[in-house]
C-alpha cells in the first residue's frame, strides 16, 4: 500500500526548443507489431542506455543520486497511477530537472484490450500521457506496455499508430533476480560478462538498450554504482534513448493525434543534452533490494521474462516500508520546491 499524499505540484517544465525540428508523422501500422518494430538497439556501437520502468519507487531518489555522482544520464518509464501522491511526482520531476528523458510505462486497466473500443484504449493512454505532461510539460513518446510480449497485437498497434516508440531491449540486468544487498552485486557481472562474450566474439563494441525495473523489490537501485563503474570500465558511453537513435524529437506534440514530435533544451542535440559518465568513487548502500524477486530466463531477450514480471506485476510497496515511504516524502519535499522556487 502506498503512503498516500495530495498531488499539487505545479507544472513547471522546460522551455521547448523553439528550433526543434518537427518530424513527419511515420505511417500507420500496415501489419501486426512484431519485435522489428521495437527499439532494442542504438545506432552507434559503444553506447549503451539503461532504462528502468514502472517507477517512480522510493528506490528512484537514491538511483537519481547515483547517477547524478557518475554524470550519467538514463531513460525513465513512469507509470502514470503512481503520480497521484505527492512524493512521486516530485521523483518524476526531479528525474526530468536533472535531464533524464521520461518514457512512459503503459498498463491497460486488467492486462486486456478485450471488451474496449479502441477509443477507449487511446484515451486511457492519453489520460496517462496528459498526467505526466502536467508534471514535466511534454508528452511521453517512448513507451513501454507493462508485461509485453506481443501477446495483445491490437493494443501495440494502437500504440504504434498513436506514434509512440516501443522500446523493447537486447540486455536484462535481472535487477529482478540480484534483488538483495547481498546478491545485487551481480547485476553488474551481468554487464561484465555480455561485454566480455561480446568482444571476445566479435573484437568490437555492440549498442545495448538495457531493461531494468525502478521498483524496491529489486536490486537496480543498490546495483547501480557498480553498474557504472563496469560500464566506465568497458569503455562504454551512457546514454540517453534518443542519443541512443540521434532522435532530435522524443516527445509528442499531442497524447493521441499523431502529427509530429517536439524537443526540449536536453534533448539530443539541444544545448544542455548530456551523456556519458565517470565512475562512482562510493559505493551506494542503501535500501536497494527487498521483496522477493522471481528467476531470470535463461538469455538477453526483447520478449523480457516470466522473473521480471512476477517483481513488477502486484503491488508496488509492501506495508513494512509505508513508513520509509513517509521518511522519504520529508527528504523528497525541499529538492522538488528548491526546483520550483
Amino acid at each position: 500500500m502506498r503512503f498516500v499524499a495530495p498531488a499539487i505540484l505545479s507544472a513547471i517544465a522546460l522551455p521547448l526548443l523553439a528550433s526543434a525540428a518537427v518530424e513527419a508523422p511515420p505511417s500507420p501500422a500496415s501489419g501486426p507489431v512484431t519485435w522489428a518494430d521495437f527499439l532494442t538497439s542504438c545506432q552507434t556501437p559503444g553506447q549503451i542506455a539503461l532504462t528502468y520502468s514502472e517507477g517512480p519507487s522510493e528506490a528512484t531518489m537514491e538511483m537519481l543520486e547515483t547517477l547524478k555522482e557518475a554524470q550519467a544520464k538514463v531513460t525513465f518509464f513512469t507509470n502514470a497511477t503512481w503520480l497521484q501522491y505527492m512524493q512521486y511526482a516530485g521523483v518524476t520531476r526531479h528525474a526530468y530537472l536533472d535531464g533524464h528523458l521520461i518514457g512512459m510505462t503503459y498498463r491497460l486497466p486488467s492486462d486486456t484490450s478485450a471488451g474496449r473500443s479502441d477509443d477507449e484504449i487511446k484515451q486511457d493512454i492519453a489520460r496517462a500521457s496528459r498526467t505526466i505532461q502536467d508534471l514535466i510539460g511534454v508528452y511521453p513518446r517512448y513507451m513501454k506496455v507493462h508485461e509485453s510480449n506481443l501477446k495483445d497485437p491490437r493494443l501495440l498497434n494502437l500504440v504504434k499508430s498513436m506514434g509512440y516508440t516501443l522500446v523493447g531491449f537486447n540486455l536484462d540486468e535481472y535487477d529482478y533476480k540480484y534483488n538483495t544487498a547481498a546478491t545485487s552485486s551481480q547485476i553488474a557481472e551481468v554487464y561484465n560478462a555480455m561485454f566480455s562474450k561480446q568482444m571476445e566474439a566479435y573484437g568490437r563494441k555492440a549498442s545495448y538498450v538495457v531493461t531494468g525495473y525502478d521498483v524496491p523489490s529489486t536490486g537496480a537501485a543498490s546495483g547501480l554504482p557498480k553498474v557504472v563503474n563496469m560500464i566506465q570500465a568497458h569503455g562504454y558511453d551512457m546514454v540517453r534513448l534518443d542519443g541512443c537513435i540521434n532522435d532530435k524529437t522524443p516527445y509528442k506534440k499531442d497524447p493521441i493525434m499523431n502529427n509530429g514530435f517536439v524537443g526540449d533544451v536536453k534533448s539530443f542535440g539541444g544545448a544542455e543534452y548530456k551523456h556519458g559518465q565517470q565512475a562512482v568513487k562510493t559505493v551506494n548502500m542503501g535500501t536497494g533490494g527487498g521483496g522477493g524477486g522471481g528467476g531470470g530466463s535463461g538469455g538477453s531477450s526483447p520478449q523480457g521474462s516470466s522473473g521480471a514480471n512476477k517483481a513488477v506485476g502486484g503491488e508496488k510497496t509492501s506495508s513494512s516500508s509505508q513508513l520509509a515511504v513517509a521518511l522519504s516524502t520529508l527528504a523528497i519535499v525541499p529538492l522538488v520546491c528548491a526546483y520550483l522556487f
